[in-house]
């Protein structure tokens, strides 16, 4: 990686999002956050945070079309015309929500968080990033690779995730476009509570989910930006493209998943 980069990520006002978006900045890069409120995301940054990137805010609701196409022209245009990276991090999910029980709306509603956002702010940047010769990272889940008692709607839509970004990636390579995904297990996030578990709950299941990934441990957003920022990378990683990486501390080999028993 040479020169400073200009990277747009959504879902940035907390959790991986924010992570992510501030590891591009303490490594001197313009970075446009993207979220729903801007005053959560001119609130973000913490208080002391050093980073030597220009950090610039935009709100825009990406789980629709008009949405995306606003962000990627408006977003450009604050980055000074260039954009060298995108990172589809937003999305949303609701537990406890048998097959049986979905309704058009709650399919609807999972898609369009999840899946169209990804699809159509993917579209709109191509002719940046072919310019750029840039990449794409989307943020997916190990829901994705498994069955999640009470989250089908959810796994489905990170499924989804995985094969567009496979798709994008052989479509997009000859353009000079890289897009990976990467498939993080149970990271320390205000997920859990926005998709229905209290507060207790979500805490529980976070004791939990430190014993039951073999590393010891639930992952930190800075763990997810570390491989996102390695992804981005020309330099390092520019051979690699088209991944779907899970980043799980070793959660996928251990049986069965938790989330079936967030009540107990």
């Amino acid at each position: 990686m040479s020169g400073t980069m200009a990277v747009i990520v959504t879902g940035a006002s907390s959790g991986i999002g924010l992570g992510i978006a501030l590891k591009y900045l303490s490594e001197g890069h313009d970075v446009l956050l993207v979220g729903r409120s801007l005053e959560r995301l001119k609130g973000a940054i913490p208080t002391g945070f050093e980073g030597t990137g220009r950090s610039l805010f935009l709100a825009k609701d990406v789980s629709t079309y008009e949405g995306c196409k606003e962000l990627i022209k408006e977003g450009v245009e604050l980055l000074g015309g260039r954009l060298d990276a995108v990172i589809n991090n937003a999305g949303a999910g609701k537990f406890n929500l048998k097959l049986a029980d979905i309704t058009p709306e709650d399919w609807a509603w999972h898609m369009a968080a999840n899946v169209n956002s990804v699809m159509y702010l993917t579209q709109r940047a191509i002719p940046y990033l072919e310019a750029s010769k840039g990449s794409i990272v989307n943020i997916s889940s190990i829901a994705a690779k498994r069955a999640v008692p009470g989250a089908p709607a959810y796994s489905v839509s990170k499924a989804a995730v995985d094969s567009l970004t496979q798709n994008s990636a052989l479509e997009l390579a000859p353009r000079g476009i890289r897009v990976n995904a990467i498939n993080p297990a149970t990271v320390v996030t205000n997920f859990f509570t926005s998709a229905g578990m209290s507060q207790a709950q979500a805490e529980a299941y976070m004791d939990k989910s430190a014993k039951t990934h073999p590393i010891g441990r639930v992952g930190l957003p800075a763990d997810i930006a570390e491989l996102c920022y390695f992804l981005t990378d020309s330099g390092k990683a520019g051979w690699i493209t088209g991944q779907t990486i899970v980043a799980d501390g070793g959660r996928i080999l251990s049986m069965p998943t938790l989330l079936g028993q967030q009540s107990e």
